[in-house]
């Protein structure tokens, strides 16, 4: 981040202005990049997400509805948002969204160097 604007800037998925739930979202197929997952309380107190990552979005946000440690965090109120990022860029977006939200899951942040983005929250 240079003079304070972002290496990158990606836009969020919103639907109809708001975020998704986690439980009932349905990104595209094709849809490929990073997202944020998090619960609206534990984020206003701590500032922290339960998960961030990469990849395709569909594929992993399916393992994440199904995974117990992220569902414990709040089983049907856990709202998601993703946007499409280049492949190459992927990691170091997660270590810049790790770096800012303090994920309570998924801590395995990638050993690269960040690259900063527009923040979803």
């Amino acid at each position: 981040m240079s003079d304070g604007v972002p290496d990158l800037q990606l836009t969020w998925e919103r639907r109809g202005g708001e975020w998704s739930l986690l439980a009932t979202c349905d990104p595209p197929p094709d849809a490929a990049g990073v997202y944020v997952i998090w619960q609206p309380l534990l984020f206003v107190r701590g500032r922290r997400a339960v998960c961030v990552g990469h990849g395709a979005i569909r594929d992993r946000l399916a393992l994440h509805r199904d995974d117990k440690s992220i569902a414990y965090h709040g089983r049907g109120s856990l709202l998601v948002t993703w946007a499409a990022c280049p492949s190459d860029a992927r990691a170091g977006v997660v270590r810049f969204l790790a770096s800012r939200y303090r994920p309570y899951e998924g801590r395995s942040v990638p050993r690269v160097e960040p690259v900063s983005v527009n923040l979803p929250l």
